[in-house]
């Protein structure tokens, strides 16, 4: 009886579900991060895995990954949202794998999805069960975790970085798709569902469970009317980085209406809002910088928009910092200091902070705000280099006059 209803409820389960691997040599996808010779595969090999974080675009085989090295090593799998998981249940996890231990049956791997969604208090909640080995926990994620997870966990982290999938992967997945539901394989079909996926085969998956339910054969060109809207934003030719880089391009060269237009395609294609808020908020330094130091709080109010207003409202507020950054003045004199700052400190030149600038020493430093003007003249450190060049702008035209002023030759451009 058990069996019957184990198999009666396996057909209903959505078929990305029914899809996933459940050994290693059927997993598809991520030739770098799984060939022979990687990190990762080794761990595998030698029965061995380590608190790791797995970050990636989705439906790039994060989930199933963890499910298959955890069936490999015959390790518990204990499986938390973090949208949704509380320190409660945090709480049972650990117990459960205390007593799994205790009973001789070895670590539980935990498998935290949306990892960057825990604040910290709840990522340093981790911390002690990683620390002591009682839990291998495998974080996933879709946000840089360098900027999303706290450096005390991410520290005792391996980063293993998964790409989106190929196109050809993505017809392998749909091509077992069509013999999971026992329909006649259909190449174009495929072909199309795979580009239009891009990258995620869990669309792409999703999208042939839903066209399964459709009567009779299933027609490429009704499929095609059917999915319309979406082959809108992004398809094998011009691909959503085209359209990003077509975007932000145009802000760059002061252009507001074809920007407006790039991310009128963004937004009709579906594309996450948050996404292009980000690219505003790099555009407001990159591009802009100096020359207009307000509109950096303008993309970062559009991004603050972004997550508490959806679709289509947002589209308003992102079309207002699209326009102000476009038509703001440009600089990329921050942008170019950093760089060459940076290029320096890789090449080697590391100075010693001046003795007076240190904290033991503060008897030798003289505090700025104790003179007139707060400005008094002293050395930051040795070398004479100038990274910060202001840029022809009337805002940046009156800062060089003042360093001008201040260091007299010194900032002298």
């Amino acid at each position: 009886m058990r069996n019957l209803f184990y198999k009666e409820h396996e057909k209903i389960r959505p078929l990305a579900y029914r899809l996933r691997p459940t050994k290693i040599s059927e997993y598809v996808g991520q030739g770098k991060l799984m060939g022979e010779d990687s990190a990762l595969r080794r761990l595998i090999k030698n029965g061995r895995m380590v608190n790791s974080i797995f970050y990636g675009p989705p439906g790039t085989g994060k989930t199933s990954l963890a499910e298959l090295i955890a069936n490999e090593l015959d390790i518990n799998f204990e499986k938390l949202n973090a949208t949704t998981a509380n320190l409660k249940e945090l709480g049972e996890v650990v117990a459960r794998a205390k007593k799994n231990l205790e009973m001789g049956g070895g670590r539980t791997i935990l498998f935290l999805d949306e990892i960057h969604r825990f604040n910290k208090l709840q990522q340093d909640a981790l911390l002690p069960h990683t620390e002591n080995g009682l839990l291998i926990l495998v974080g996933a994620t879709t946000e840089n975790p360098y900027y999303t997870l706290n450096n005390a966990l991410l520290s005792r982290c391996m980063v293993f970085e998964f790409e989106k999938l190929e196109i050809g992967d993505i017809m392998e997945m749909v091509k077992r798709g069509f013999s999971e539901l026992g329909i006649g394989f259909d190449e174009d079909v495929a072909q199309y569902i795979s580009e239009l996926a891009d990258g995620d085969a869990r669309v792409a998956i999703n999208y042939l469970e839903l066209l399964s339910n459709l009567e009779g054969n299933l027609d490429i060109d009704e499929i095609k009317k059917i999915f319309e809207k979406r082959k809108l934003a992004y398809d094998k030719k011009e691909d959503k980085y085209n359209i990003i880089s077509a975007f932000i391009k145009s802000i760059r060269g002061s252009d507001p209406d074809s920007a407006v237009y790039w991310l009128a395609r963004m937004l009709e294609g579906g594309e996450d809002p948050r996404y292009i808020a980000r690219r505003l908020i790099i555009s407001a330094s990159e591009d802009i910088g100096m020359a207009n130091p307000e509109a950096l709080l303008v993309a970062n109010a559009a991004m603050d928009a972004t997550e508490k207003i959806g679709m289509p409202e947002v589209r308003i507020i992102l079309s207002h910092a699209t326009v102000y950054l476009a038509i703001s003045s440009k600089s990329n004199s921050v942008y170019m200091a950093i760089n060459d700052a940076m290029g320096d400190v890789r090449g080697g030149e590391v100075e010693e902070v001046p003795k007076h600038l240190r904290d033991q020493y503060k008897e030798l430093y003289v505090y700025p705000h104790a003179y007139p003007g707060n400005f008094v003249s002293q050395k930051y450190r040795e070398r004479d280099k100038v990274y910060y060049k202001p840029g022809d702008n009337k805002y940046e035209n009156m800062i060089k006059q003042k360093m001008e002023k201040l260091w007299d030759k010194k900032y002298k451009y």
